[in-house]
């Protein structure tokens, strides 16, 4: 944290009484807010709590229904995101907007390339140097040439930061920037943020993981239900009072695992291989039981859970589910057995954004929602099925014919993990599924997985989240280059037990 900033400034941002609403619903109401330059001020809430409207709003993408924002004593009403980049407020969404086939100096002086006086070309030497010194205030060391495309996400979040620097960025609000990077990129990143305070500007920061807020935030503001909540200095709170005013609520543990009797084996693997990388893995999956999959990535977890839901064809080995033989050919085999399943990717392989809630919600149940003669899809089954699971998950939204691209990142995480329960929960397998949703949403989830085991679902968990893993798991089962070298129970199950398997290879709880 920094002990600099001057808590009687004026503001270089302050936000009163903003107010946004959409069609039945107000996402933000009556929200204040302060900036100050040369301070990071951490933004933080549950999915749905108006976060991304507020930032929205300042990026000039919404139009507020009342309040106002003024910026450096002005009134400050962006129309458009030029706006807001002309005012010297720059947004970094969690999706890039950079041009992946153009290079690192075209994007970052795209819009705003510097021409020859004569022959009105592009000065591209110039952009080359512009891009370097930008670096050099980040230090970090990108080729200017390089194609975006071939940058690793982290390089990809500079570049963006870069951009935001060189058309004069004095407020920089970034939106999860950390959400794809490794542990050393983060650092690296709260480092780059900690520069951009320390240089004067104003850094906006949102965030679910409050350690990184914690670790860079001057002052936090909390939002709830599109409601201001506090702002308060993080050297005045700690993490159980910043989880108590986001969620309205203690939360004991997040990661909590009930105790469930062990029941029989719902799902067998024998040796299976598939895939290019899993080799000869065998494992039971009894109800009522959550078998954890770890390992370092691309170790042969999405072979793993593809094989288990017909996506991806056994070259050896075969399974059986509740003591049959179950041999998938296609997802449609799977689900039509019982198996549902979550994708980590949330954004590419789990939402349709042009389709409704109700749309999401049941696609993998539309056989059961037809009815008569000529098989028509019944709309009142539909919605029976919306109502059930969307409740029963606490999905906000205005109701099942809103698009799901409308909604929060964890409300999305929620109808997907709706759609993996409707086709009956006998065997759920689930990829990161707290992946990108903030800390309510991951205690709410995590007891419905409690809730769901408790009346007999076998569950195969992979997370890359090693407290999530251990501590929603009953047993670990530990993957290194497609193979079982770890399966870890009881006094066994620890964080340095899943490196050491995962990184070395060495086996525990397997024979050798």
């Amino acid at each position: 944290m920094s002990p600099s900033v001057d808590t009687a400034q004026a503001p270089v941002l302050e936000v009163s009484g903003l107010t946004v609403e959409f069609p039945g619903v107000r996402a933000l109401d009556g929200v204040d807010l302060d900036i100050r330059a040369g301070e990071v001020h951490a933004l933080v809430g549950e999915n749905g709590a108006g976060k991304s409207t507020l930032l929205k709003v300042l990026g000039g993408v919404y139009t507020p229904s009342a309040g106002t924002v003024r910026l450096r004593g002005e009134v400050y009403a962006p129309r458009r995101p030029s706006d807001a980049h002309a005012h010297g407020i720059a947004v970094i969404y969690q999706e890039f907007t950079l041009f992946p086939d153009l290079t690192v100096a075209e994007n970052v002086y795209a819009g705003r390339e510097p021409h020859s006086r004569w022959s009105r070309g592009i000065r591209y030497g110039q952009m080359r140097a512009g891009c370097r010194e930008l670096f050099g205030i980040l230090g970090v060391n990108i080729d200017p040439d390089a194609r975006v495309a071939d940058l690793s996400v982290s390089e990809q979040q500079l570049v963006e930061i870069a951009k935001a620097l060189g058309a004069d960025g004095q407020v920089i609000v970034m939106d999860e920037p950390t959400a794809a990077l490794s542990k050393e990129e983060v650092e690296r990143l709260l480092d780059v943020v900690r520069r951009l305070r320390d240089e004067g500007r104003s850094v906006v920061y949102v965030s679910h993981r409050l350690e990184e807020v914690f670790a860079v935030a001057d002052r936090a503001t909390i939002l709830r239900d599109g409601r201001l909540v506090r702002t308060l200095a993080i050297a005045a709170t700690d993490e159980d009072k910043l989880v108590r005013l986001m969620v309205g609520r203690d939360i004991d543990s997040v990661f909590h695992r009930e105790a469930v009797a062990e029941g029989r084996v719902v799902l067998r693997l024998d040796s299976v291989s598939a895939g290019r990388h899993l080799r000869d893995v065998s494992l039971d999956v009894r109800a009522g039981e959550v078998v954890g999959i770890g390992g370092v990535a691309g170790a042969g977890q999405a072979e793993l859970t593809q094989a288990v839901f017909g996506a991806l064809p056994l070259r050896a080995g075969h399974m059986e589910l509740d003591g049959q033989r179950f041999a998938p050919s296609t997802p449609a085999d799977a689900l039509a057995a019982g198996v549902g399943f979550l994708h980590e990717d949330r954004k590419h392989a789990g939402i349709l954004p042009d389709l409704s809630v109700r749309q999401n919600l049941t696609v993998t149940v539309l056989d059961r929602l037809r009815h008569g003669f000529a098989r028509l899809l019944s709309r009142q089954a539909e919605e029976r099925t919306y109502t059930e699971y969307g409740s029963r998950l606490r999905v906000r939204a205005t109701g099942p014919e809103q698009l799901i691209s409308e909604l929060s990142g964890g409300n999305q995480q929620k109808v997907l993990l709706a759609r993996a329960l409707a086709p009956g929960g006998r065997v759920l397998v689930l990829n990161e599924p707290t992946r990108g949703v903030d800390i309510g949403a991951k205690a709410e989830i995590h007891a419905l997985i409690n809730e769901l085991t408790a009346a007999g679902a076998a569950v195969i968990m992979v997370s890359s989240d090693l407290p999530e893993l251990l501590g929603t798991s009953d047993r670990v089962v530990v993957l290194s280059r497609g193979r079982v070298v770890g399966v870890l129970e009881g006094q066994d199950r620890t964080e340095e037990n899943v490196v050491v398997c995962a990184t070395t290879g060495r086996r525990i709880g397997v024979a050798a």
